[in-house]
């Protein structure tokens, strides 16, 4: 049996690169991947230094059946060196892999719902991932990167894509007025694809830098506001309220003071996550009629290809990539990005070349 390295989660800030079993066996609809690039994101952190959380290490996934330690990452691109039968047209080809993996057969995949399927799993969180020298993966999640598309741009394809997602979901149109409320990671993101549609951004966070690049990703306009606002001290930045707010921090309280910025009858996006219990006024969304939207993941087929596009200058890249370490710092990486010592998103180059 051929190993390859590999960095495995086996318990809570237990993370080791090590050799592990190489992919064999591949099934007709499947492909594998030799690995360029993964990136980290909170979710990785999380399950590194908190977990596990979603991370089957000791129950079987529903879904993947997997269990025991894990190879994580989920946001990875890369090369096809070996196909299915059924995959024979994916070889040789740079993809971006999309990671989230859906039956096909269910209604919410007849649906074109895919992150909704009642047989989801995720790759790296419920069942090996890309933070390795190969991965498995089925083909319909990979997609093939253009060619005017570098290695690192499009490592940031899946992230995107979710950002991408949200904005779809909140069905955002051009002349909107737009808050986003927290401009890290996943709001990063969601700038990018808010920018491509044309509307009045405004960012709201409370880090400096974070506003800086938002303004360097498309925000019209930038509010640094103090960790201790509330829904009460939010609302006269404005007092009519937006058309459309964007909570993707999560953090305690967030969901409140976001509603009390969108307009009557406006869209209140929630992206965040936080499992704690909050307070939230829903008497006041439905006294003022504001629809209130959630979002998951994305759609693998509409989102990534449309990600890759808008990463072709390398601008979103260049402003949202902290480093790129090798497969053997991963340890490193995940204790900084846990610690809050990344300025962007991690890149692990899993192969030397």
């Amino acid at each position: 049996m051929s190993t390859m390295r590999a960095a495995v989660l086996h318990a809570t800030h237990d993370l080791r690169v090590e050799d592990f079993p190489k992919p064999e066996n591949l099934g007709p609809d499947e492909v594998l991947v030799r690995v360029k690039y993964n990136g980290l994101c909170g979710t990785d952190a999380t399950e590194f230094a908190k977990g596990p959380m979603m991370v089957p290490l000791n129950n079987p996934h529903p879904n993947s059946k997997h269990q025991g330690a894990t190879i994580l990452g989920h946001e990875f691109i890369g090369t096809v060196v070996e196909a299915g039968s059924n995959a024979q047209e994916m070889l040789g080809k740079r993809i971006a892999c999309g990671a989230g993996v859906s039956c096909g057969e269910c209604i919410m995949c007849k649906e074109g719902r895919t992150n909704l399927c009642d047989h989801y799993y995720t790759l790296g969180l419920s069942i090996h991932g890309g933070l390795a020298e190969f991965a498995r993966a089925p083909k319909n999640i990979c997609v093939p990167i253009p060619d005017d598309v570098s290695d690192e741009d499009a490592a940031l394809a899946q992230p995107l894509a979710v950002g991408i997602h949200g904005v779809r979901r909140a069905g955002v149109k051009k002349g909107d007025r737009v808050v986003l409320l927290g401009v890290g990671a996943i709001g990063s993101f969601v700038c990018v694809a808010l920018q491509s549609l044309g509307v009045e951004i405004t960012a709201m966070d409370i880090d400096q830098k974070r506003l800086d690049t938002a303004k360097e990703l498309g925000a019209a306009h930038t509010i640094l506001i103090p960790t201790d606002l509330t829904p009460e001290t939010i609302k006269p930045y404005f007092p009519k309220g937006m058309d459309v707010v964007f909570e993707t921090s999560g953090a305690p309280g967030a969901a409140a003071r976001a509603l009390a910025i969108t307009k009557m009858g406006g869209t209140l996006m929630l992206m965040g996550l936080n499992k704690s219990l909050q307070e939230f006024p829903f008497w006041d969304a439905v006294l003022r009629k504001v629809v209130l939207q959630t979002t998951v993941a994305h759609v693998c087929k509409d989102d990534i290809p449309e990600a890759l596009q808008l990463l072709k200058s390398g601008k979103v890249a260049k402003l949202l990539t902290d480093r790129i370490v090798p497969l053997e710092e991963a340890n490193k990486a995940f204790e900084d990005l846990s610690t809050g010592k990344a300025n962007g998103k991690i890149l692990i180059r899993a192969n030397n070349d």
